[in-house]
């Protein structure tokens, strides 16, 4: 990857979290300001990066990943509303992890990746 190009991406990652960052500032309460800065801002730039240098087609597999690692991030969140009322929070967080790798390890061996 050239360093035009790497300078580029870190350009257009930093906008886009300010955006976010932005959104997240806007929004009610204010703990959801982390969620909106940096992993989706810097997906997307990353993934629009990647079309524009390399193509759409190229884009897919990479969409693919984060569309997965959504779907355990997901999972991951709602195990933890269950079972770290239920359990020492620590003891929850793990058992939550170990669903998040389920969920995302089943899609990604199911995606044939």
């Amino acid at each position: 990857m050239s360093t035009t190009l790497i300078g580029l991406k870190a350009v257009v990652g930093g906008l886009v979290v300010v955006v976010f960052s932005l959104l997240g500032q806007a929004g009610h309460p204010k703990r959801f300001a982390g969620i909106f800065a940096a992993a989706p801002s810097v997906a997307l730039a990353s993934l629009a990066m990647t079309v524009v240098a390399r193509g759409p087609k190229a884009s897919v597999p990479y969409a693919q990943g984060m569309l997965i690692g959504s779907a355990g991030m997901l999972a991951y969140c709602l195990a933890s509303l269950l079972l770290i009322n239920r359990l020492h929070a620590l003891v929850g967080s793990i058992l939550a992890w170990v669903v998040w790798f389920a969920v995302a390890g089943g899609l990604y061996l199911a995606a044939g990746r």
